[in-house]
């Protein structure tokens, strides 16, 4: 919109006013002349009156000349508005051709958010399948090489440990989240929550018990209706990060201590990249360090 801009800011608006003032003036003038009524000078002009007798034609000449002038400047200023008026529409037709490219990536990345998230669910569930039925096969396979049968308490614990498993995938753990005597801890979650633009019906609790005089923020467990809800608030974690109030907040997972330990390790190895390889970015994903090339500033 440069070339508009640059004609609007060029053009004289106070020779707009100035025109207008000196069209105002010739009527007045005219009028006294013709001996008329100044608000009646528009509409009372007509042929019998510039032929009377008492008109001079001396007059009339001077006012030809001063409509002649008047006439060019408005052609001027109308040419002028004619510029301003074309680069409007030709750049409201580039615009709006930029906006339907950029609807159409917009499509193209919510496909691939879509795409990503449906392979992420998918595997949540494939791992969760894999881990009861690793679980039960190890206890199957446990009873097998003692000699026993594998009983009903065996089986009902390894299908407590599996359904334990299915219950954490629908869990949240959200730290940094400042606590308060007498809090209402809804409230604090629905706004982080909203924050990232998500409302999902939950069940909110603090992790541990509190001690006396301590000063440690004990994190908060979330729980959404399903694992699907627990994905989408994951992607869009990130968005917290850019909100002052809640730059200090951050929401993970609820993993095992196994998952747990392994991401200790990710984190370690991370950190110690950040420090050997500062000219790339590192992140984890996927279960593992991941770098690139960083984006220039």
């Amino acid at each position: 919109m440069t070339q508009s801009l640059d004609q609007i800011q060029g053009f004289e608006y106070d020779e707009q006013t100035k025109l207008k003032d000196s069209v105002t003036k010739w009527f007045i003038t005219l009028g006294k002349e013709l001996k008329i009524d100044d608000r009646d000078i528009c509409g009372d002009m007509d042929r019998e009156i510039f032929m009377a007798p008492t008109v001079y034609k001396k007059h009339l000449a001077l006012r030809l000349v001063e409509a002649i002038d008047l006439v060019q400047r408005h052609e001027c200023q109308m040419a002028k508005m004619e510029e301003i008026i074309y680069f409007l529409k030709t750049e409201a037709l580039e615009d709006k051709e930029k906006l339907i490219r950029l609807q159409g990536q917009l499509l193209v990345q919510k496909d691939k958010e879509l795409e990503l998230f449906k392979t992420s669910v998918k595997k949540t569930v494939q791992t969760t399948v894999e881990s009861g039925i690793k679980s039960y096969s190890a206890a199957v396979q446990q009873n097998s090489a003692s000699g026993t049968v594998c009983n009903s308490n065996i089986l009902k614990k390894v299908m407590k440990s599996v359904a334990a498993e299915e219950d954490r995938s629908r869990n949240l753990i959200v730290f940094g989240l400042k606590e308060e005597e007498g809090e209402q801890l809804p409230a604090l979650v629905t706004a982080v929550l909203e924050e990232i633009g998500e409302k999902p019906h939950f069940e909110a609790t603090r992790v541990g018990r509190k001690r006396p005089g301590s000063t440690t923020i004990r994190p908060v467990k979330i729980t959404v209706p399903s694992s699907t809800a627990v994905q989408q608030i994951l992607m869009k974690t990130g968005r917290l990060r850019l909100v002052e109030t809640h730059k200090n907040v951050w929401i993970c997972p609820d993993r095992s201590s196994e998952e747990r330990a392994t991401r200790k390790h990710l984190v370690t190895d991370l950190k110690k990249k950040r420090v050997e390889q500062t000219h790339l970015d590192h992140y984890i994903r996927y279960g593992k360090v991941c770098s690139r090339d960083k984006k220039p500033p």
